[in-house]
């Protein structure tokens, strides 16, 4: 089941190009706010000095260093960048989210005004149902306390050091099951709330907790196996980019043509998970989905064959 969602889903995505283009050109677009200012800090910093060849191979922290230590408005700029560039990016993917659940549940395909008017039409239920699941994020969060716990209750205050190691590697892995738990639930609350027209976005994450409990292994194998892929992806382009890493203008231009393939191919990983998890709903929901005022009215006005 999990196979033939994420093989649905993907030829799903794959008909709508002109989606990919759309979440491509915005995380683009995020790329240069970030890139933009910190060019332009370098070369304030390095002038026309031969110093800024060096900044073509591999990272060198004694420039880092000397970098911030210059520039009393480099970290202020940069925390401002890291902080609120990121913030705007995540609100605007949720913005551009709504549009691409409603194409891919209407089945149909991309016009610009079914997909920004439905962008626009759910972006504040589903900042509102983001609200409303901080506190399940919170708890989640306190997954990796389990393991302190047991440590604690086991081995007592004077663990082994390799205990403490290991221990704390259990931390990050509950830590990223509780994210991917998280996502989950917010994603499968979105599904519902498009589905549904649901408004009650309270209700909606009620919902979406709901179905990951009640279709845990379904659910958490979708998620996990996409997660397996954008790390296999990662995982190649590391060091494929690190390879093109020197002061050349070819070399800096392949660089940049495989960092926009990994980009497309991101963009590619998350509509799919959009589309495969529909598809995973629409097969285990239980719950009918709302229809247009239009049917229902033709709906009410037959009459049953027999009494």
């Amino acid at each position: 089941m999990i196979w033939q969602n994420l093989q649905s889903g993907i030829s799903q995505v794959l008909a709508h190009k002109r989606m990919i283009v759309v979440f491509f050109l915005a995380n683009l677009f995020f790329g240069f706010l970030i890139i933009l200012p910190l060019r332009a800090m370098l070369k304030n910093f390095i002038g026309d000095s031969t110093l800024g060849a060096a900044l073509g191979g591999n990272l060198d922290m004694d420039f880092l260093f000397d970098f911030f230590q210059h520039n009393d408005q480099a970290m202020p700029t940069l925390w401002a960048m890291i902080f609120l560039v990121p913030l705007v990016n995540w609100l605007f993917t949720l913005f551009l989210s709504g549009g691409a659940l409603s194409i891919f549940a209407a089945g149909e395909g991309y016009t610009p005004a079914s997909f920004w008017g439905n962008a626009a039409k759910y972006f504040g239920r589903f900042l509102r149902l983001a609200l409303w699941s901080l506190p399940a994020l919170a708890l989640l969060f306190c997954l990796q306390f389990l393991a302190s716990g047991f440590e604690r209750v086991i081995f007592g205050k004077g663990p082994y050091q390799n205990i403490v190691y290991w221990n704390g590697w259990i931390k990050v892995g509950l830590r990223a099951i509780g994210f991917l738990l998280f996502g989950m639930i917010l994603d499968y609350a979105r599904i519902y709330t498009v589905r549904t027209d649901e408004r009650r976005m309270l209700n909606a994450l009620k919902q979406g907790i709901k179905f990951v409990w009640g279709n845990f292994l379904q659910t958490f194998g979708l998620a996990l196996l996409l997660l397996a892929i954008g790390v296999v992806a990662l995982l190649i382009y590391n060091p494929l980019a690190n390879s093109l890493s020197a002061p050349n203008a070819l070399i800096v231009f392949m660089l940049f043509a495989v960092q926009q393939i990994y980009m497309i191919f991101r963009m590619i990983i998350r509509l799919t998970t959009y589309s495969s998890q529909l598809h995973l709903y629409r097969e285990l929901a239980a719950s009918p989905v709302t229809m247009p005022a239009t049917e229902a009215l033709d709906i009410s006005g037959l009459t049953p064959a027999t009494e």
